[in-house]
């Protein structure tokens, strides 16, 4: 693939000559409302079948076109409201006529079960996401193109791996210990979420965000957190096209933590200051001065020569930055789609390659997508076929090399050693400190291996016998495959450097290995009919009914050798000792009926009555069947009132309203019924034991219920130039499935209940102005959303106030959730810092609620800028009023690299805001400034121990601004294309992607929205040593034949 790409650019440079004998000319015309004969400003005007070669009308409806080809037969004039007209370029003044087409509000959203409905008739907030503003960077992830192009849309990386899972969040959390994630439904077939994140993002054609349980009642529990539904692409009708693109970009850490860079290595405490120890990895040791020193313990060359290194006793600048590389990813893309009136098929395949910032870590992944439809008199049938591969060898420690990085003391230049076999010092034998290994050893030797394969497809099948009268069935099917392997490369240490000091060094590293293989697979299948009617001019209705069934089955199976007799010879049969491993399979299915009935009446009222039952084998028989019911109405008021209806300035205004109740069952497979396991240190030899799982079920769990009502506003102004919309929702969920702790009396830690209340609330708002403003061929658009959400816990389970869901992540009642909770110093009652009288220490006190760790605020912000052939988009976002816990503080004040850790200099110091607790003649408590009692230590005895354990003091303000998007895209001219008669349409893009960032001072340690801290997706809040976010710069070249 990669060696098409000079010779089709070397093909385009080769014809653009052929273009300088062009005879241009300028056309001028007048676009004119067909109905009124009123001119029709902001009207786009351009010659057909270019990109650049276009204008926009003046206010007087007026345009001018310079630099027409002469061979140019047919301009194409079209305006939001207004049907596209193709006209013949004529002599003279043109005037051109559009006729009034479907306002804004007419335009089709695809909705529950792919249904298409007009945007008017919708009574709840539905958002589209095209493919033009999805691919705007070429982000080879849909997820990440997807952050801030929406108002309650929240999406977060756990890290910055390049197989990093992530989170997706629509209107906050409704559960406590179940799913929180929306559902992923792509051309109508439910799909597992993570299934986006393998999607090629140039097959799809638009993103539907359905939010809430309201618009989604029609897809059963699996949507009660709400539905993004994926239309990918077919064939256009008209001429074939062939479409290759390659992206190129460049991933650069950026978003590192601020580290300390006065102290050396050394752990004696001697009132702050440790002696200089050239082993040692804290670094609680003298200030640099420049002097030369001895680094590291004595090791042997490879002759068997003892040598010590030395060196400049000074911090080196950037290396610790220069640990990470340059990652880079190239992207190859070519596409085939063609269409006509009776059928249409598109055809796509891409190979993705990318390296990561940590070294070694690479991932490939090809997808191939088939897409086809044909008409046959009342039938139309439809495939949709897409096959994923994707290939990754990764390190496999567990901070990807950071813990040993910031053990590394900052004289030591870390580059000299990134060859650590081969350079002096660098191998586990020579290594220049005393307990941690080389960071480039450590991520070399400990590794892990991946391939997932998918595979998704759906056949659809309609009939339409009568005009009112529709069938359609559809199947669906969705499969992973994953294989993957950890293991660890041996390493035997010489007999030297097990006397030398080094404490890693006195056993040696054996080979491991372990394995696993899970198979997951979704078989899904959809019968539904519609029939609709028109009575009259006001009174319509469309009704459906439906069948749905759901199955779902995985298998785990999973073998590992702690270590094996042969080194490297990564194989479970070559193992010491006992193998270890285990093998799990589920099975689960769903059914459900629905059915829905839509009114129309007098052409501006709109109502939508929708029923769903569900029958599930997740619980007892005794109560797997529930109903849900739900109800939206849509107000036109600018159709109702005549004083609107025919107004210049107002487009479209109405009124919404939705209501309903949707089930979600977050219950685990087969846990119902009290379950047995294998007990520890069981199996031994040909022994064996079981034991009862500690946490008592509960057979007659039931679904968890959220009720939701939804009001909004939307209206359009100057022919839709300026659209606003406004939506309040609030929703409840009830009976929450939440694990009880039990008495130990009882044999067993806890018991599964429904018990539990949740609220939640927030406003959205959403403006376009298309344009904002509009000079000649210079235009600039703007879209903007904003989302105030918050939510509480009304009630918990009777004498419960607080639920762990990952410490210390809780659900408190009467405080929002998800809510942090961390250890802090004992206070005095105005907050203050209460110290010790003789030796100025606080003293570790209860843990304190420190706050919520999701967003209240959320501001997206996408900006466009256009002027002929060039084009400047931009995309920020921000969230505030939350809080994160950042780990890597513990860390690093360990290692003492912690900038925190050095901001006294190392000496005593009088703790700020602390006071003296005194005791007055009556055993009344009182308190005094403390003014200069100054603490024992400044040093290792101070900051690694006593005040890492108030961690309160790293829980801080995650709030942010990113620049998530830039591209600079330049569309060659038509009229170079057109002369080649092969090339449709060219561009060249410069992107980048989160460039900058900006975090209040008190985070000094990175991207607060990672949450990998937990591993749990309803306990956000916890970034732990997670490696560096990066900026990613890069280009794409896009080529239409």
């Amino acid at each position: 693939m990669k060696r098409i790409i000079i010779p089709i650019l070397m093909a385009v440079l080769s014809l653009l000559p052929y273009t300088l004998g062009a005879q241009d000319r300028t056309v001028t015309g007048t676009v004119l409302d067909a109905e009124t004969g009123e001119p029709i400003p902001f009207a786009s005007v351009a010659v057909k079948g270019t990109t650049s070669l276009g204008t926009y009308t003046l206010d007087d409806g007026t345009f001018t076109l310079e630099g027409v080809p002469s061979d140019a037969t047919t301009l194409i004039a079209s305006f939001v409201g207004y049907q596209t007209l193709e006209v013949t370029i004529t002599n003279g003044n043109m005037v051109i006529s559009l006729e009034p087409d479907a306002l804004f509000l007419d335009q089709v959203v695809v909705t529950a079960l792919g249904i298409q409905r007009q945007a008017k008739e919708i009574g709840y907030s539905a958002a589209k996401v095209s493919s033009e503003d999805l691919n705007t960077t070429q982000n080879s992830d849909a997820t990440q193109a997807l952050i801030g192009k929406v108002s309650g849309l929240q999406i977060s990386a756990a890290s910055a791996s390049l197989d990093a899972d992530v989170r997706i969040n629509l209107r906050g959390s409704r559960s406590f210990l179940g799913d929180n994630s929306p559902l992923l439904v792509v051309d109508g077939v439910p799909t597992p979420l993570d299934f986006l994140q393998s999607m090629n993002p140039n097959d799809i054609d638009n993103i539907s965000v359905l939010k809430g349980g309201s618009a989604a009642a029609l897809y059963g529990s699996s949507a009660a957190n709400g539905v993004l539904y994926v239309t990918t692409k077919t064939g256009d009708k008209g001429r074939p096209r062939i479409t290759y693109s390659l992206t190129t970009t460049f991933d650069k850490a950026a978003y590192i933590p601020k580290y300390q860079t006065r102290f050396g290595p050394g752990a004696d405490d001697v009132y702050g200051f440790g002696a200089y120890d050239k082993g040692e990895n804290q670094q609680y040791g003298p200030e640099f001065d420049g002097s030369t020193v001895e680094i590291g313990a004595p090791y042997l060359d490879a002759d068997g020569n003892v040598q010590q290194k030395t060196g400049k006793y000074s911090f080196k600048d950037g290396a610790r930055e220069n640990y990470y590389e340059t990652g880079i990813g190239i992207q190859n893309d070519i596409s085939f789609s063609s269409g006509g009136d009776n059928g249409n098929f598109f055809l796509s395949y891409q190979n993705l390659h990318r390296t990561g910032t940590v070294a070694g870590d690479v991932m490939d992944r090809n997808t191939i997508r088939f897409n086809a439809s044909r008409k046959y008199k009342s039938f139309t049938a439809s495939v949709n076929v897409s096959y994923s591969n994707m290939q990754g060898d990764m390190n496999n420690s567990g901070s990807n090399g950071l813990y040993n990085l910031w053990n590394t003391p900052g004289h030591i230049y870390l580059p000299d050693y990134k060859d650590w076999r081969n350079a002096p010092g660098g191998s586990p034998d020579q290594w220049v400190n005393d307990y941690y290994l080389n960071p480039w050893a450590q991520i070399a030797i400990y590794r892990r291996e991946f391939r997932n394969d998918r595979f998704t497809g759906s056949a659809t099948l309609e009939w339409a016998p009568l005009k009112w009268l529709r069938f359609m069935g559809r199947a669906g099917i969705n499969t992973n495959t994953r294989n993957s392997s950890s293991y660890t490369n041996a390493w035997h240490f010489d007999e030297y450097s097990k006397t030398s000091g080094r404490s890693y060094a006195t056993s040696d590293i054996y080979s491991d290995f372990s394995t696993s293989a899970d198979f997951t697979q979704r078989l899904n299948a959809d019968v539904m009919a519609f029939a609709e009617h028109q009575f009259g001019k006001n009174f319509g209705i469309k009704g459906m009914i439906g069948w749905s069934m759901n199955t779902r089955y995985s298998e785990d199976k999973n073998v590992e050798a702690g270590q094996l007799a042969l080194d490297n010879l990564f194989n479970v049969q070559h193992k010491v000792g006992e193998l270890q491993g285990s093998n799990e399979i589920i099975q689960t299915r769903s059914q459900a009926v629905y059915a829905s009935i839509d009114f129309n009446f007098l052409g501006w009222i709109y109502l939508q009555v929708t029923g769903r039952n569900d029958w599930t084998s997740l619980l007892d028989q005794s109560n797997w069947s529930f109903f849900y019911p739900g109800a939206n109405m849509s107000l036109m008021l600018s159709d109702a009132i005549p004083a609107l209806k025919n107004s210049s300035w107002l487009s479209y205004l109405k009124l919404r309203g939705t209501f309903a109740k949707v089930g979600a069952v977050n219950v685990s497979p087969y846990r119902l019924y009290n379950t047995a396991e294998v007990a520890d240190p069981f199996p031994f030899s040909t022994l064996t034991s079981y034991q009862l799982n500690q946490s008592r079920r509960n057979q007659y769990l039931n679904p968890e219920f959220t009720t939701e009502f939804e009001v909004g506003l939307e209206v359009g102004f100057l022919k839709d130039r300026i659209t606003f919309e406004a939506a309040y929702y609030h929703q409840k969920t009830t009976d929450q499935t939440v694990n009880v702790s039990l008495p130990y009396s009882t044999g067993a830690e806890s018991r599964y209940l429904n018990a539990g209340t949740m609220v939640g609330q927030g406003v959205e708002l959403d403006l376009r102005l298309t344009p904002l403003l509009e000079f000649g061929d210079f235009y600039w658009n703007v879209f903007a959303n904003a989302t105030f959400a918050t939510s509480e816990v009304v009630e918990l389970y009777e004498g419960l106030d607080e639920l762990a869901i990952y410490s210390p992540i809780y659900a408190i009642v009467g405080k929002p959730f998800p809510y942090i909770k961390a250890t802090d110093f004992v206070r005095d009652p105005e907050g203050r810092v209460i110290v010790d009288e003789e030796t100025g220490l606080p003293t570790q006190g209860d843990l304190v609620d420190m706050g919520c760790t999701e967003p209240k605020v959320r501001l997206g912000l996408s900006t466009e800028f256009s002027w002929r052939g060039l084009s400047l988009n931009a995309t920020f976002e921000y969230r505030g009023g939350h809080v994160a816990r950042f780990d890597a503080e513990s860390d690093m004040l360990f290692t003492g690299t912690s900038y925190t850790s050095a901001i006294t200099g190392r000496e005593r110091f009088v703790f700020p805001n602390s006071v003296i607790e005194k005791v007055d003649e009556n055993g009344n408590k009182y308190y005094v400034e403390n003014t200069n009692i100054t603490t024992n230590s400044g040093g290792k005895n101070f900051w690694p121990s006593l005040y890492t354990n108030a961690v309160a003091a790293r829980v801080v303000s995650a709030a942010s601004w990113k620049l998530r998007e830039l591209s600079l895209t330049w569309n060659l001219p038509a009229r170079w294309m057109e002369k080649t008669k092969v090339i449709q349409s060219a561009a060249i893009s410069l992107v980048g992607r989160n460039l900058f960032y900006w975090v209040p001072d008190t985070n000094l340690w990175g991207d607060p929205d990672m949450w990998s801290g937990t591993g749990n997706r309803n306990a956000p809040g916890i970034v732990d040593s997670a490696m560096a976010g990066f900026r990613t710069f890069g280009f794409n070249v896009n080529i239409s034949f």
